[in-house]
């Protein structure tokens, strides 16, 4: 990425974290992340995982998702950047796949 991108990364300012999967698509990020204030920012060097940029983004939340808990996978996008809509191909599944069907429900 764009070295310029991380600088929008910043103690004090705003991000929103959204719980994904090792590929980083989430189910719907506006809607399944959390904004929060990021209260530190760091570089590690030593980092050895494809994809991983070494840069540490410590972000205060008002609630903890399921996904957010130490090793998961995030997406993080910072309140600076223009908040545009993800391709569907981003996405986990369709809209239609995450909740259930009426006609799954037997009476």
């Amino acid at each position: 990425m764009d070295e310029r991108l991380y600088a929008a990364f910043r103690t004090d300012s705003g991000a929103r974290m959204a719980a994904a999967e090792d590929t980083l698509r989430t189910w719907w990020q506006d809607h399944d992340g959390m904004d929060g204030r990021i209260v530190g920012v760091s570089r590690d060097d030593s980092a050895e995982a494809i994809g991983d940029s070494g840069i540490r983004v410590q972000l205060e939340v008002p609630l903890i998702l399921e996904g957010f808990r130490p090793r998961r996978i995030v997406r993080i996008r910072s309140h600076a950047w223009p908040n545009v809509k993800p391709p569907v191909e981003e996405r986990i599944r369709s809209f239609e796949d995450r909740w259930p069907d009426p006609g799954d429900f037997q009476r």
